[in-house]
């Protein structure tokens, strides 16, 4: 039983990591005292926590490690993926490269219109508007959870987040999210 989420819905592949403080908290430490207190309330680490425990866990790929840190995370549900960007001083920190294989779970909104930076594929299931995925990699260290996730994709929805990525991060229409856990379910402003 969730607290945070619709119990009405069940993921394919529940994410089954948890939350690891540490890990959060260097997503903090460039913001200011204010927006830390706010997203402490907004987002609390509980909620976090049960995301990465029963959202629906899918492939992600790194694009782009130069001047940014780029991830495209992919989502069955609106057959499509989203960009994510990260510190770059993770790219160092973790030796990421690009076509590194990350795990990201989704959490799902409803709503009529669909999220201006989605753009629904033809597998899609046309059942939500937009999704919140949180990487997992940079988030738990449930490692071995993880590692075992990732064997289980598919090679075909590897291809699909990094080709859909790859597509949508050449386009002149590209945008991207903050990769941050309290902000990848929103567009960056």
């Amino acid at each position: 039983m969730s607290y945070y989420h619709d119990d009405s819905t069940v993921a394919t592949n529940p994410g089954g990591v948890s939350l690891c403080k540490y890990k959060l908290s260097k997503f903090k430490d460039d913001l200011s005292f204010f927006k830390r207190f706010f997203l402490s309330l907004q987002y609390p680490f509980s909620m976090l926590n049960e995301h990465l425990k029963l959202g629906d866990s899918r492939a992600a790929v790194i694009l782009e490690t130069k001047n940014r840190l780029v991830v495209s995370a992919y989502t069955d549900e609106l057959d499509c993926v989203a960009l994510l960007t990260f510190p770059l001083r993770f790219v160092s920190e973790r030796g990421l490269k690009v076509g590194d294989r990350l795990l990201t779970i989704n959490t799902y909104t409803t709503g009529f219109i669909v999220a201006d930076d989605l753009e629904c594929g033809t597998d899609s299931y046309n059942r939500y508007n937009n999704f919140y995925p949180l990487i997992a990699d940079f988030l738990s260290d449930d490692y071995q959870i993880i590692k075992r996730r990732k064997l289980s994709i598919s090679e075909h929805e590897w291809g699909k987040a990094f080709d859909m990525g790859k597509a949508k991060l050449g386009s002149k229409s590209a945008t991207l999210r903050d990769g941050s856990p309290y902000a990848s379910g929103i567009l960056m402003i």
